[in-house]
């Protein structure tokens, strides 16, 4: 599981460091390896009452318009 200050750290230093990362198309891989495009990402509550997690990031994807090809490397 990921939290939001984990992911906002990563994506700090992809920026902080690349101009070419801020420009980066951003890609979900699914276990099968099929890339999907982020559509959306919003806050949304939890109707749980009792959670502990009273809020989760929700990231919406959508089946890719345009195939970049195969991954060359993992930067």
């Amino acid at each position: 599981m990921l939290k939001s200050q984990e992911l906002e750290k990563v994506m700090r230093m992809f920026n902080d460091k690349s101009t070419v990362a801020k420009e980066a198309r951003v890609s979900i891989e699914l276990p099968d390896k099929s890339l999907w495009d982020v559509g959306e990402i919003f806050l949304a509550a939890n109707k749980i009452i009792g959670s502990r997690e009273t809020h989760r990031i929700v990231i919406r994807i959508n089946k890719e318009i345009a195939s970049p090809g195969s991954l060359l490397w993992k930067l």
